[in-house]
């Protein structure tokens, strides 16, 4: 029984020795960042709070690891490029930033927030990855989200609004750090939609 466990011991020692002045990889992070709300935002839809809840974020795309589509069937998550935060809390951000900005509500909180508010939205990403299909020449960063608008200043909470918005967001070149900058430029048109869409639809 000694001598197992010490060849065990020494066989450990061998697998650690053997990794010894080899560079360990690094992760290199990125942050998605929109653009800002356009100055034309429709005006406020309507002149109460809304709480932005936290978004759900759809597998295998709930992990801060970049996930690139190769071809129709194959799929590669990226381990040394990534998220600088999980991706629901990062989108989550970005949409109360952008819908504050933007005006669509008097007031937008984050999850969480103290006061119970009139309007809440629920959100899911239903697609975030690096569309780099072999042959196709034109690679893109691919998001879609769902949106769920709930009014909760009746007796009863109803969908005041729903709907799922895609974006394929060209790339100037197949790369990690521009593949998030797609991810930028494809929440800034989805949540420029959704805000137009969203007025319009509550205002008839």
């Amino acid at each position: 029984m000694r001598m197992r466990r010490v060849a065990v011991v020494g066989a450990a020692l061998i697998i650690s020795g053997c990794s010894i002045g080899r560079p360990i990889p690094t992760v290199t992070t990125y942050s998605i960042e929109p653009p800002p709300a356009p100055a034309d935002t429709p005006k406020p839809a309507r002149p109460e709070r809304l709480r932005v809840e936290r978004v759900r974020v759809a597998a295998p795309y709930d992990r801060t690891a970049l996930v690139y589509r190769l071809s129709a069937v194959r799929y590669m998550s990226d381990p040394y490029h990534a998220l600088l935060d999980d991706p629901g809390p990062m989108v989550g951000n970005r949409i109360a930033q952008w819908l504050a900005a933007a005006a669509l509500f008097k007031t937008v909180d984050g999850p969480g927030g103290a006061a119970a508010p009139p309007w809440v939205l629920e959100t899911t990403v239903t697609d975030l990855y690096g569309d780099f299909e072999a042959g196709d020449g034109n690679p893109a960063a691919v998001m879609s989200i769902r949106f769920t608008v709930i009014d909760e200043s009746g007796g009863r909470p109803r969908v005041a609004y729903q709907r799922s918005l895609s974006r394929r967001a060209p790339l100037s070149r197949g790369s990690p750090e521009a593949l998030v900058q797609g991810y930028g430029t494809a929440l800034g048109a989805i949540l420029t939609e959704f805000a137009t869409d969203f007025s319009n639809s509550t205002s008839q």
